[in-house]
């Protein structure tokens, strides 16, 4: 019986050891974002609006485009695309990517787009120029 006890009471220390050690280890490590998705580091500073979107080649049913980098104090995570006048976000790219191509699009249909940057703590830029084109029917 003596030795269960034992064997318990060393089982609960190397429980307890490793909840302090986690502990500790969290402690270290500052958090960057919290669980609302808010920085903890005060970073209010929106990134700038990308700049020079233009069109770079399409047909009937798509469009790419590009644009130059955005810039941040705390550095650009990702762009959002937006179409027809800035109401439909079109996809998502990395912060490292400065080019787009939409598809699925119906011919003949006038289309607008234009970009957002954002930061890792979610602050938006506001909107690059805007663009527009009209598909051909073919």
């Amino acid at each position: 019986m003596k030795s269960y006890i034992n064997a318990q009471m060393s089982t609960k220390k190397k429980i307890i050891s490793i909840l302090l050690a986690g502990a500790l280890l969290i402690s270290l490590v500052p958090p960057i974002v919290s669980a609302t998705g808010t920085s903890s580091i005060g970073d209010t500073l929106a990134p700038t609006a990308p700049s020079n979107l233009t069109f770079t080649s399409g047909n009937s049913t798509s469009l790419s485009m590009k644009w130059n980098a955005s810039s941040d104090n705390y550095g650009v995570v990702a762009y959002e695309i937006y179409r027809t006048n800035y109401g439909i976000l079109a996809g998502v790219v990395s912060g490292t990517t400065y080019t787009f191509t939409d598809t699925g699009l119906t011919p003949g249909t006038p289309y607008s787009y234009s970009v957002k940057a954002v930061d890792a703590a979610g602050n938006k830029s506001n909107y690059s120029n805007p663009i527009g084109i009209t598909l051909p029917t073919q």
